[in-house]
């Protein structure tokens, strides 16, 4: 039982290419008045992007091929992800929902569509095997995600729940955060920070307390990420998670940051002794150690590449422990292009996109973002090209450093224009792939917030 051939990228060419990719697929609504027979827009799948913490990772298609999953990859539904004992992995919707995967955990989306508003509309997620964690975004009204095993199915009306399936096939549903639906043979409704069982046979069990789980991997990463999502902006966060290190070893990684506010760093791990170490782009170090989670704090944070390490201090025993470390930053929500010291960062106001624009025979023209993202946009426009009224609406969305664009339709006079062939019109029209935008830089966050849309990145790998 459920639970509930590209061309090539172009030479980098600025900020501004991006507003003119934006630009094509709006227009390309006027341009399409040739297919006002075509039948109405079937629903547009949406698809979830990869990222590996760890290797061993496989992806699976339909019909047994495999492939090692790398960040970036795409996962589209009907997909399959594994990870190995060690392997670590996210997949990460276009509205910033990310189910994240332990090890020996194997899930299927088997299903994802995008509504005509560009939000999503229905996501399902079959888990086979081992633990995740999900925190779903803001669902829109009638908007449905599911996720569920063999003998049961949560269907998710909150943000933040966990799945355990054991190999017996019994199944456990933690809910820190909203309202949750567990159905099976029976059902029962659950509130924040209650628990229930299922049994092999669907059978489900009653609400109660969240019971600690020692080998819990998923409470040191929630502790971690709920402190630095405290005075930092949303869709600023990155997660990094390592191998498990033993005293005096070290694990470090980077973080982009154009400057404007702070930058905050948390550790999460499930005990003994660990130190966190942040090194500024002007080379001064911030670093803190104790009990987690452990938190530090860059106030007037310089603009550039940082350098986040991990140290084992003490206490971490022969197998080690994993470290998973989360950092953000509180960057002003504005009109922006900044490069410094490496860190990109790009801030577009519909105002700003459409004052860039200047066609022939355009007129009308109105751009708006559709609410604010921790991940992605959604950009919907309107006009006049040539005597005919458009509009169209396109989600916005990043992966592996590049970005996509995805359209969930359009209508010229009124009648729907298939995405499929909105796609088709922008490959010819750009001579490249829309799902591999290359804006010049490498793209490490792209968000909208206070109607600005972000793209965070750096220059170089």
């Amino acid at each position: 039982m459920s639970i509930t051939s590209p061309k090539a990228a172009p030479k980098r060419r600025g900020g501004y290419r991006l507003i003119i990719v934006l630009l094509v697929v709006l227009l390309l609504a006027g341009a399409a008045f040739f297919w006002l027979n075509s039948a109405a827009q079937a629903a547009v799948n949406a698809t979830a992007t990869l990222t590996v913490y760890q290797p061993a990772v496989t992806v699976a298609h339909p019909g047994g091929t495999s492939f090692a999953g790398a960040t970036g990859a795409i996962v589209e539904p009907g997909d399959s992800v594994d990870t190995a004992t060690k392997g670590r992995a996210a997949i990460q919707l276009p509205d910033g929902t990310i189910t994240r995967l332990a090890g020996d955990t194997q899930i299927t989306l088997t299903s994802a569509h995008f509504a005509k508003s560009g939000n999503l509309h229905d996501v399902s997620i079959f888990q086979k095997a081992g633990r995740t964690f999900t925190n779903v975004q803001h669902l829109i009204g009638g908007a449905t995600f599911k996720v569920g095993g063999q003998s049961a199915t949560a269907s998710v009306r909150g943000t933040k729940f966990e799945v355990l399936i054991n190999l017996d096939g019994t199944m456990l549903v933690k809910l820190f955060d909203g309202k949750l639906t567990l159905a099976g043979k029976n059902s029962v409704d659950l509130v924040a920070s209650q628990q229930s069982t299922v049994d092999a046979q669907g059978n489900v069990g009653a609400a109660g307390p969240i019971q600690p789980e020692p080998n819990d991997p998923f409470g040191p990463q929630m502790l971690a990420s709920d402190q630095v999502s405290q005075g930092t902006t949303p869709g600023t966060e990155q997660d990094f998670i390592g191998a498990p290190i033993h005293n005096g070893e070290q694990q470090s990684y980077s973080y982009s940051f154009a400057g404007g506010g702070i930058v905050k760093a948390a550790l999460g791990y499930k005990g003994s002794l660990m130190a966190l170490k942040v090194k500024a782009p002007d080379g001064t170090l911030y670093s803190h150690q104790g009990p987690p989670p452990v938190v530090v704090v860059v106030p007037a944070a310089p603009a550039g590449i940082y350098t986040i390490t991990v140290v084992g201090v003490s206490g971490l025993g022969a197998p080690g422990e994993e470290p998973f470390v989360s950092v953000a930053s509180l960057e002003p929500c504005a009109t922006a292009t900044v490069a410094q010291n490496g860190a990109v960062r790009h801030g577009y106001t519909p105002q700003d996109l459409a004052a860039a624009i200047s066609v022939p025979g355009l007129s009308n023209l109105k751009l708006s973002f559709a609410g604010d993202s921790v991940a992605g946009g959604i950009i919907t426009g309107t006009g006049t090209y040539n005597g005919v009224s458009w509009s169209g609406t396109v989600v916005l969305f990043w992966h592996g450093g590049v970005l996509e664009i995805f359209p969930v339709g359009a209508t010229v006079f009124n009648v729907g224009v298939p995405a499929t062939q909105i796609v088709q019109q922008i490959g010819a029209a750009i001579a490249q792939d829309p799902t591999n935008i290359n804006p010049g830089y490498k793209v490490d966050r792209l968000f909208t917030c206070q109607g600005v849309l972000m793209i965070d990145g750096r220059i170089g790998a």
